[in-house]
């Protein structure tokens, strides 16, 4: 059985709300990847986005992008589009199972792929495709996600990854040899009865005291920490906390409270005011108690270099630039995501983009489908794309939400510059900051313009 697959323009949550958990699959039996003949490393450049790593893949001839996630255990594609073809092999139904309250989501799986990541290649690639348009996660990193990898690629090398530097170097596990660190902390990666995802143990400190966690290691969410309330164990919310969407799984949304701990320990690390989530235990039903406490996410991972070396068991970091840089949420209490372009004539100091020279591969994330028809691609060589940004979420009882501001409004300016100027990001990052700063926003409602003013203000 084949399936063709179309367009891949699917997108995850940013910031704080990233966290995209798979448990409960059927494994299967995968081929390795392997480096060519001859050479023992390989070096791969990515990007970082909401405390995400971002890598280019090609499966099948196509080139995709996935985030790097040490929390699955097998290799997923998102829900897709209708403009590109992509051939998956070998395909058959089944039911994938996953954090939220929902039902098991529809998935395809797919056998006997080729997946190439730098030069390391798998050509027995095995795949599931997730049809379920609600995991359709919306496009709050500003630009296309299509999938995720994590067990697949990082059993068969000893990863060598740089944040500050975003390179990964991939080292054959055979020919590579440890440096002396003395400023690192090397540690037990915990892969309980064959687990594909690591735990890790760390220290955190609640009431003066220093409780020990086991955590699952966790590159696929943006978040800092989220820990498992248990009283037994000592892991209780901290007064200060306020209830929140927590993020997205396979099976319907997460809520729970966010809060911060004063003192995360990774070995003689101490990280502190770290953000933290704690999820409602109804959402944790799935996960067993015993074996962990909770995750270690992208938003502390990326304050140190790591090497990751799955085939030893073993993890080691070391400090880098950002270690210092303090934890923040959201003061704003909104959530913007791209929802796309809208082509326009271009003002007297901006220089037009020639539309007709868009690709049908990346034509539907831009949006040019909904904006524009094949006929005015051809001819409208004097028009520019500008991103298109809405407000997905307010925070009730948040600054944004007590002067009016509502979901679905368009953003067309902040501060006095037009939204389309920013990136995604530098918005986002306009709402983490500077407690007090004064937030003017200019939003499209059903057609009327509407100006808004607020001012950032810390939650805990």
């Amino acid at each position: 059985m084949k399936v063709l697959l179309l367009n891949f323009c699917q997108f995850l949550k940013s910031k704080v709300l990233v966290l995209f958990l798979v448990f409960s699959f059927i494994i299967s039996a995968q081929s390795s990847f392997k480096l060519p003949a001859g050479k023992k490393s390989d070096k791969i450049k990515f990007e970082v986005a909401n405390n995400l790593i971002i890598l280019p893949v090609i499966l099948n001839g196509i080139e995709l992008s996935f985030i790097l996630d040490t929390g699955v255990g097998s290799t997923i594609i998102f829900s897709v589009d209708n403009k590109e073809s992509l051939e998956l092999k070998n395909a058959s139904r089944i039911y994938l199972r996953g954090l939220g309250d929902d039902e098991p989501v529809e998935a395809i799986k797919s056998l006997d792929n080729e997946l190439r990541i730098g030069d390391a290649t798998s050509v027995k690639h095995t795949v599931y495709l997730v049809f379920d348009e609600s995991i359709n996660f919306s496009p709050r990193m500003g630009f296309p996600i299509h999938g995720i990898i994590g067990y697949d690629f990082f059993k068969d090398f000893i990863l060598d990854v740089n944040y500050t530097k975003k390179v990964i170097k991939v080292h054959d596990p055979n020919q590579y040899k440890y440096k002396k660190c003395d400023r690192c902390h090397s540690t037990k990666l915990d892969f309980r009865e064959n687990n594909k995802r690591p735990l890790v143990g760390a220290r955190y400190k609640a009431k003066d005291k220093l409780t020990d966690v086991r955590l699952l290691l966790d590159s696929g969410s943006g978040s800092s920490l989220w820990l498992f309330e248990n009283e037994q164990k000592g892991i209780t919310i901290p007064e200060k906390s306020f209830a929140d969407f927590l993020g997205k799984g396979f099976n319907g949304d997460i809520f729970g409270q966010r809060s911060k701990i004063s003192e995360l320990h990774i070995g003689d690390f101490k990280l502190k005011e770290v953000t933290t989530a704690f999820p409602d235990s109804i959402y944790i039903q799935g996960i067993s108690l015993d074996t962990r406490e909770g995750s270690l996410g992208g938003n502390v991972l990326r304050r140190f270099n790591l090497i990751i070396d799955y085939p030893n068991q073993k993890i080691s970091f070391k400090k880098n630039s950002f270690f210092d840089k303090p934890f923040h949420y959201n003061m704003s209490g909104l959530t913007i995501q791209h929802i796309g372009f809208d082509t326009v004539l271009p003002e007297e100091d901006e220089q037009p983009t020639v539309i007709n020279k868009v690709t049908e591969k990346n034509r539907s994330y831009l949006g040019l489908n909904r904006v524009v028809n094949e006929k005015t691609l051809q001819l409208a060589s004097n028009f520019i794309l500008r991103p298109k940004y809405e407000i997905s979420d307010v925070r009730p009882g948040s600054p944004a939400d007590e002067v009016g501001l509502k979901k679905g409004d368009i953003i067309l300016e902040v501060n006095g510059k037009k939204a389309y100027n920013y990136k995604l990001s530098q918005l986002n990052d306009l709402f983490y900051f500077e407690e007090g700063k004064r937030i003017k926003i200019k939003v499209n409602r059903l057609g009327v313009e509407l100006k808004f003013t607020f001012y950032l203000k810390k939650v805990i």
